[in-house]
Parts: structure tokens; sequence; C-alpha cells
């Protein structure tokens, strides 16, 4: 049986600045201004994060580099929340 140990986890922890790097903050506080909000931070149990971005305007989705750089990605596969 696969027990996942994310159950109960937001997308989002509650301090994102303790899984990204200084680059990432950067690059996050500048992307804000430009309509991209966090909707992810992956956190696979081998400890690699992935930090996933999405644009307000044209819901475009990339991935924030460890460079700060975002990438574009229309081929990202995001889970969405199951409610009920």
């Amino acid at each position: 049986m696969h027990y996942d140990k994310r159950l109960g986890m937001g997308p989002i922890p509650a301090s994102p600045e303790r899984y990204i790097n200084e680059k990432q903050v950067d690059g996050l506080s500048i992307l804000k201004k430009f309509g991209w909000k966090l909707i992810c931070i992956r956190r696979p149990s081998n400890g690699s994060c992935e930090t996933l971005m999405k644009n307000g305007h044209d819901k475009a989705v990339g991935i924030l580099g460890e460079d700060g750089i975002l990438r574009i990605n229309p081929d990202i596969q995001i889970r969405h929340s199951q409610k009920g």
C-alpha cells in the first residue's frame, strides 16, 4: 500500500524561504511584481524541491530554478486539491 507522507501538508509551506535559496527568494520577489504567484513547493523525500509559479494573466506555469530564473513549462502536471 502506498502511503503519502505529504497528506495534510499544504502546497505552500508556512515559511517558503526555508525550502528555497536566496536567489529563488529574490526571483520570487521580482516575479510577483509581474503577476506571478507561488502555487506550490514540491517537497519530495529526496530533498530536491521544485518551486512552481503561475502567471495570473495568461495562466502560464513555470519552475523557479535554483539560479532564481523562471523556466516556463506548459507540460507541468499539477495535482488539484480534492475537497469533499
